[in-house]
């Protein structure tokens, strides 16, 4: 697991440092930075790549393929580094990630027409080297609905799924054991507490009793039996499923599945989802991937404060950080504790949500 990160002249990451745990919920407004940090990690894990000598250095430019696979937006190069009104451009950008194996892998960029990264470990040692390379699978997870449902590809296939969806059937078919009565590590009962329209869920080869002939389709689909219809039409695939069920679905496959990342990324976790389901899958998310096996690390970002309902923060391993750019437009990153006041707060029956709204979580400044 990385137990420290350190971002200097990225975007709007002037000069950031955190201490992360095995889930980051990162909550703020939109163009406030989050995804910038979800970002560097990526231009971290393609300088790994480059250190090992898998990507070229042409491929840091526009149109990179290997950016594209992580879900990173391939910018000119020069846009990455910091560049304020009020101070000097950065010329140079330093990402310094630390394990809790207390090694250190550092990426240095440094601004110039040719784009020539280096990444330097401490200890230099082979075992650091491969070490740091597990993360050479990170990718920041974006998913959109029409390839949930099927009907349009995903531009980075990877398993169990892609980028944006993709293979989703495939992978809820691999964590889904019917006989057992379990999807994954979950009781099949607790999915459908979660989804409480669905009866039943099934992989099943495409069938035009529940594809109209004109929509493309994968070479499995998703079948969904709902309990309140009657029998004979209460099934029907993700195409005309609630596009919730699916972005759930997505979020538990990589808390879950053995082929998930070591490390990831999703990006606007709540997307689609009320904020109940939000809530709920959160609490679910939590629970399976750290009960997972392997261990993982996740960020999720979000701008929907019910999802701090679903996060137990008296868990260490669960960790809220709010982000905000300051006054100069400078992203700033600061850890939401639980205090003695929230806790007092939450158990005369304050969620953690009311307290962000009415500006009474502990450690956030005023400009929350």
């Amino acid at each position: 697991m990385l137990n420290t990160l350190k971002i200097k002249g990225f975007k709007s990451l002037s000069n950031v440092e955190l201490e992360p745990g095995r889930i980051n919920v990162l909550i703020g407004a939109n163009g406030s930075g989050k995804t910038n940090l979800l970002e560097a990690l990526g231009l971290l894990k393609v300088g790994l790549n480059i250190h090992n000598n898998k990507v070229i250095d042409s491929e840091w430019y526009s149109g990179s393929q290997s950016l594209l696979r992580s879900g990173i937006r391939p910018a000119v190069p020069r846009m990455y580094f910091s560049a304020f009104a009020e101070e000097e451009k950065a010329e140079e950008i330093r990402i310094e990630a630390t394990s809790d194996r207390n090694m250190k892998a550092i990426f240095q960029l440094q601004s110039a027409k040719a784009f020539h990264p280096v990444i330097k470990y401490e200890p230099d040692t082979e075992t650091t080297n491969e070490h740091f390379f597990r993360y050479t699978a990170y990718a920041i997870f974006s998913p959109i609905t029409q390839v949930l449902r099927g009907v349009m590809p995903d531009i980075s296939q990877r398993r169990p799924v892609g980028i944006a969806g993709g293979r989703l059937a495939e992978a809820v078919e691999e964590l889904l054991d019917l006989g057992k009565g379990r999807f994954g590590d979950l009781p099949i009962e607790e999915l459908f507490e979660l989804l409480d329209w669905v009866d039943d869920i099934a992989v099943v080869p495409p069938s035009r009793d529940l594809i109209d002939a004109n929509v493309p389709t994968t070479r499995s689909i998703i079948r969904f039996t709902d309990r309140w219809m009657r029998p004979g039409r209460n099934q029907f695939s993700a195409y005309d499923a609630s596009e919730g069920a699916l972005y759930v679905l997505f979020s538990l496959v990589l808390a879950m599945h053995p082929l998930s990342p070591p490390l990831f990324a999703i990006d606007n976790f709540d997307q689609a989802m009320h904020p109940r389901l939000a809530r709920a899958t959160t609490r679910l998310f939590c629970h399976s991937l750290l009960t997972s096996t392997p261990s993982r690390q996740a960020f999720l970002t979000t701008h929907n404060p019910l999802v701090l309902d679903g996060l137990d923060l008296t868990d260490d391993r669960i960790r809220l950080f709010a982000v905000e750019r300051n006054r100069q437009g400078v992203t700033e990153v600061y850890r939401v504790e639980v205090s003695e006041d929230v806790l007092n707060a939450t158990q005369k029956g304050l969620s953690l949500s009311n307290l962000w709204v009415m500006g009474r979580l502990g450690g956030v400044p005023d400009l929350f």
